[in-house]
This record gives structure tokens, sequence and C-alpha cells, in this order.
């Protein structure tokens, strides 16, 4: 979902202009569209279906009923599942951030354990009976 859909902005669904009970999502793509078909029906969900020609391309819209929104936002998150692409292509580059940032844990970790030690020793020199308590 690369480029913006119709009116759609930063996410892609939005309350039908019509009938403000529903919810349209839509998708750029015929595979997006077709997870988003696919997890629908596996739940038993009613939705209608169409598609809107934009200038960047075909738009697949689906009209789901606000009380199936669960149901539609967790099919929208199948679809995102399936089509996104990671970060990092470089598969060089996504390794190396990993090792860099378990060696950073790791130095971190370092770093609390002789420093708590060192915070033990000078509690342990430094203890001095401050309760006054005379038997």
């Amino acid at each position: 979902m690369g480029r913006k859909i119709g009116s759609f902005g930063l996410i892609n669904y939005r309350r039908h202009p019509e009938n403000p009970n529903y919810i349209v999502f839509g998708f750029n793509s015929e595979q997006e569209a077709e997870i988003f078909e696919t997890e629908l029906n596996k739940t038993k969900t009613w939705f209608e279906k169409d598609t809107e020609p934009t200038d960047e391309g075909l738009v697949y819209l689906f009209a789901v009923s606000e009380s199936s929104m669960n149901e539609a936002n967790l099919a929208n998150g199948m679809v995102k599942r399936h089509t996104r692409e990671p970060m990092f292509k470089n598969i060089l580059i996504r390794y190396s951030l990993i090792i860099f940032i378990v060696l950073l844990s790791i130095l971190a970790l370092i770093g609390y354990v002789k420093n708590s030690e060192k915070q033990s020793e000078k509690n342990i020199e430094g203890t001095t009976d401050t309760t006054n308590f005379t038997p």
C-alpha cells in the first residue's frame, strides 16, 4: 500500500459517504484485496466489494458493517502481514544491525552488573549504626 488511495490518506479505511453504519476499506492491488476477502470469508463477515478507477490505477473497495469492525481490522492486519516488505532489504545491513543491538545490550548489562557490585562494596564499607539504640 505504497501510494495514497483516493481520499483515504494514511489509513486504508474511512466511513461510508452515504451510510455512516458502514466502513469502507481500500486496497491498491488485487493481491491485497484477495487476502482481505479471504480473511473476511473465514470469519463469515458480510461485506460488499467494488472497484474504483483513480489516477494511480484501480482501487479495490470493501464496505463492512461497523458492527464487524473487529473482524475487518484483523483481516486488514493479515493483509499488511502478508504484503509488507522488510525495513532493511539488504541482509547484510539487517543482520549487522541486529548484532550491533545485541552487543550494545550486553555492554549495558556488563556495566550495570559492575556498577551494582561497586555500590554494594561501598555500602558494606560505610555501614554505621545510626539508630542510637542502646540496650
